[in-house]
């Protein structure tokens, strides 16, 4: 059985990005997917197994970063190192969904993001991921996509919140964030927030990484939100929204937004891959744009735990 590794070349979320390619060329070839991630002792994902990615399994491996149909046709009996976050869309697009259901959060996570909700069951929930760190805003008075990860004004997701109260009163934000806790200060104090009651053990990332709150949890608690305040291009706000789970509506700022004029569109992708997510972003293709006081949004519901 030929074997396919998977070590730790970006973030969780972009890594859950390469398994659907990882499990195609299982379902072509027979590969055998091993996983060295830290993380894998907070899930699982069925028919993998976890391992070293060491000398050993660097000798005669192929490094496949960008996988299109004719290199996927040369891997039959290859060993592969895979960090390709995209692949053939016949072979991924069908078993996409499958993939992420294969993802089981481990039982004391599950029993942390279930008790965070319970505290707040019958409300309206709606969730909030805010990307610091390693995205940089352009400017801070303007919603600007010219970096390459660009990061959104805090203002902004203010103005959603406030624009969401204002219509549903008793709702309350799931808070999910990675950066500096303090310049949140002024969302927790102004609105009804929480966030799950787990600590991060995952230092090896570095500054622009850190998060206080446990990601993969924190990961799957956003995606039992129905509504999210979502960071474009951010794998995160896509796994939450688009692939665990049910479908989850997103709410991203529109290039050119401004305190004056938070311009918000709509995104619904759900079984879509990162590509698409990605596109939306940068292009506004999939993007709906709505009214400032959100009359357009479905109506909201309470997190769903049934899924974990």
């Amino acid at each position: 059985m030929p074997k396919l590794y998977i070590d730790e070349f970006v973030g969780i979320s972009n890594r859950l990005e390469t398994l659907p390619l990882a499990f195609a060329l299982r379902q072509a070839y027979g590969h055998d997917i091993i996983l060295d991630w830290h993380e894998l002792d907070s899930f699982s994902v069925t028919d993998t197994r976890r391992g070293r990615v060491g000398l050993m399994a660097r000798i005669g491996a192929l490094r496949v970063r960008n996988c299109d149909a004719e290199l996927f046709a040369s891997l039959a009996g290859k060993k592969i190192i895979l960090r390709s976050l995209d692949g053939p869309a016949d072979k991924l697009d069908p078993i996409y969904l499958e993939t992420a259901a294969r993802i089981r959060l481990a039982p004391e996570l599950r029993q942390a993001v279930i008790a965070c909700f319970a505290k707040v069951q019958g409300r309206p929930v709606v969730g909030v991921h805010i990307r610091q760190g390693d995205y940089r805003l352009a400017d801070g008075e303007r919603y600007d996509i010219g970096p390459e990860w660009p990061a959104v004004p805090l203002w902004w997701y203010e103005e959603m919140m406030a624009a969401i109260v204002t219509r549903h009163p008793d709702v309350c934000f799931y808070l999910s964030c990675n950066g500096e806790p303090a310049a949140l200060r002024q969302i927790v104090e102004r609105f009804a927030v929480l966030s799950l009651a787990v600590p991060s053990p995952y230092h090896y990332k570095g500054e622009d990484h850190r998060s206080e709150v446990h990601p993969v949890g924190d990961l799957f608690a956003l995606a039992c939100c129905r509504l999210l305040l979502a960071t474009p291009f951010s794998g995160y706000s896509h796994w939450a929204a688009n692939a665990l789970g049910p479908a989850s509506d997103c709410l991203v700022p529109m290039p050119g937004a401004t305190r004056q004029a938070p311009h918000a569109g709509l995104v619904r992708l759900y079984g879509q891959r990162l590509p698409r997510w990605r596109a939306a972003g940068r292009t506004g293709s999939d993007t709906v744009a709505i009214a400032r006081d959100l009359s357009a949004l479905p109506a909201m519901g309470s997190a769903d735990t049934s899924w974990l």
